[in-house]
């Protein structure tokens, strides 16, 4: 036996992640690590089936994978299950990731697998954990990819990409290289082909490193995980869309983590939950999250599901604190005499007169139009971003404050020059913008 076999055989017990008698479907691209994946099942003699989706994103290269994949199944005595996706346009990864567990789930239920697996493998949990640091990210983040979610199982994670290699080159097996690996086009490719192997020059032991890092890391999320259940069954109750978090347990400063674990879970952030935490015992204080508002009341914190936000847009009634989806608005009322316009473009000053709630915190659009400072006529949004030649990975970021019909701060960028401070302004309303994590 391959001392790779071995290792998947105590990861699989050691992890209690399948069972002589599970029906497994195994997610097959072609590619290296699934191959591998696929290679083991079957020498071990595991009941498994095989399903390759087939995302049409790579014209005859899709194809060539398909048919691939059909080959070594039909090779071997293996059902295949294969389908093509017609993704359309929009973010075409996270459509990818969401059809293609949708058509498992119901593969699941049709054919009777009860457990779902996949090839990922140490690599790829390093690469979820950098990106999760480089966007925020809770205790979870920090430990990388589990092994097992529900159904959804992941063997190979134990190995690195190299021992994967190492065992596909012994025994001889064949696999598709996907192209778009070898492209700086994403995330986690970035990630892989420059960022990685940077880090390697300062640990060349960066993977092993990592995997014990790791262990530790995951048993840390286990023990904040057990402490947050705990705190909740005591502590928190539900009538209709109102929650109640008594604040009885909260005694120290590291009882911050266990708070923003909990309110993570209403959509607020770590650095709106720190913010709660130094505002506790300021009765009527609120706090907003992308669909609920949180008041503090006495010795409890109320969450309430606020029905005038969905997930296009975030309705500000007045000045606050406000999350939506992974960005932060404060809006503050200040004095003229206040206004500071050497802090960065993520503030703003606004005539408080001109610039009137109710708010709108929302995407830019195509067709959107505005009046950048300093310019009599209006501009379109997206021929602003042109001129000032901001990327298209941040381009597709940017928001907007609208008051009525009218934007009044492309946020980060420039406000409009018809709600800018004047002679006559009395009061200011200053927005900063930041990113939550």
């Amino acid at each position: 036996m391959h001392s790779l076999q071995k290792q998947f055989h105590d990861f699989v017990q050691a992890e209690e992640l399948l069972h002589e008698d599970d029906h497994v479907l195994l997610a097959v691209s072609g590619g290296l690590d699934s191959m591998v994946m696929a290679d083991i099942f079957l020498k071990a003699g595991w009941n498994f089936a095989v399903a390759h989706c087939n995302f049409n994103l790579r014209g005859e290269e899709s194809d060539g994978d398909e048919e691939f994949v059909r080959s070594w199944a039909k090779e071997h005595g293996i059902a295949l299950h294969a389908k093509r996706f017609d993704l359309g346009g929009g973010s075409v990864q996270l459509k990818a990731r969401n059809a293609r567990y949708e058509w498992f789930e119901k593969l699941s239920s049709e054919e009777g697998f009860n457990k779902i697996a996949t090839a990922h493998h140490l690599n790829d949990s390093l690469e979820t954990v950098l990106i999760n640091l480089s966007r925020g990210t809770g205790v979870r983040g920090f430990s990388g990819i589990r092994s097992k979610n529900d159904k959804i199982v992941r063997p190979l994670l134990f190995a690195s990409k190299d021992q994967l290699r190492d065992y596909a080159n012994e025994c001889s097996l064949k696999w598709r290289e996907d192209s778009s690996n070898l492209k700086n086009d994403y995330d986690r490719n970035l990630l892989r082909l420059e960022v990685i192997p940077k880090l390697e020059e300062l640990n060349p032991s960066l993977i092993n490193t990592f995997r014990s890092t790791s262990e530790r890391l995951h048993l840390a999320s286990e023990l904040v995980s057990s402490k947050v259940a705990e705190i909740k069954a005591k502590y928190l109750s539900v009538k209709g869309a109102t929650s109640e978090l008594k604040l009885e347990w909260v005694q120290t400063e590291t009882d911050l983590l266990i708070l923003s674990e909990i309110l993570a879970g209403y959509g607020f952030s770590y650095f709106v939950s720190k913010q709660v935490f130094e505002a506790l015992g300021r009765s009527g204080k609120q706090f907003f999250a992308n669909d609920h508002v949180l008041t503090i009341d006495r010795d409890s914190l109320f969450i309430k599901q606020n029905e005038a936000t969905d997930n296009d847009f975030l309705q500000i009634e007045g000045t606050g604190v406000f999350q939506f989806q992974q960005f932060l608005l404060t809006i503050s009322l200040v004095d003229k005499d206040d206004v500071d316009f050497s802090e960065n473009e993520s503030t703003a000053f606004l005539d408080a007169s001109l610039a009137t709630f109710p708010m709108k915190l929302r995407r830019w659009e195509e067709g959107d139009r505005f009046t950048p400072l300093g310019m009599k006529g209006t501009k379109k949004v997206s021929d602003y971003l042109v001129d000032k030649k901001v990327p298209l990975a941040l381009k597709n970021k940017v928001l907007v404050l609208q008051s009525e019909d009218q934007i009044v701060w492309l946020a980060a960028h420039q406000i409009s020059e018809k709600f800018k401070i004047g002679e006559k302004t009395e009061k200011v309303l200053r927005i900063t913008f930041a990113q939550g994590i």
